[in-house]
């Protein structure tokens, strides 16, 4: 399942850029990557999805917690070093995350820790969020049993099914350009 996950993302940012060209980020020149490129304009950059020499692991989360890690998540923030992408997945804008570098990649990995630490105070089956969604109050998560793709409500747990695994969701999902995000929700 690990290699299917790699490479249907690997097939979501070609899809990207044949539609939209490349990609643009956020860009904080104290936070290089490795995927940015030059600058674009108005504080955003440029950038492609820049492969790994080495996979992140998510270990050190799976000790931290004592639980095991489904191989989808590491095989979605492990294998790229990349800006966010904007999605339409069954109508919903959402977007995807991706690590910028190796800092933003320990950052989402103590945010996954964090996540996984209010699931359980809650007592929620457990969870990892995998992209936001408009509506702050409600994110994409991958379940850690089946890897099954949830729409979830923060605090509340699953709302529903959106994919029985993450590489069928990858597949699913439509790129849109960043002009989407401007309209009303």
């Amino acid at each position: 399942m690990q290699n299917q996950v790699v490479t249907a993302l690997a097939a979501l940012f070609e899809r990207y850029q044949r539609n939209y060209g490349q990609p643009l980020a956020e860009h904080d020149p104290g936070e290089p990557s490795p995927a940015g490129q030059l600058p674009a304009h108005q504080g955003k950059v440029a950038w492609h999805p820049y492969t790994r020499a080495e996979p992140g692991s998510f270990d050190n989360l799976a000790q931290a917690l004592n639980m095991p890690v489904h191989p989808s998540l590491p095989a979605l923030f492990g294998h790229y070093y990349a800006g966010h992408l904007p999605l339409c997945y069954k109508g919903m804008f959402i977007t995807l995350l991706q690590p910028w570098n190796d800092a933003d990649f320990e950052r989402l990995q103590q945010n996954q820790i964090g996540h996984q630490l209010m699931q359980q105070k809650l007592k929620l089956p457990a969870t990892w969020f995998i992209a936001t969604c408009r509506d702050e109050r409600r994110l994409i998560t991958l379940d850690n049993v089946s890897g099954a793709v949830l729409l979830e409500r923060l605090g509340q747990g699953a709302i529903g099914t959106l994919a029985p695994d993450l590489a069928t969701f990858l597949h699913r999902a439509e790129p849109v350009g960043p002009h989407a995000y401007h309209l009303t929700p």
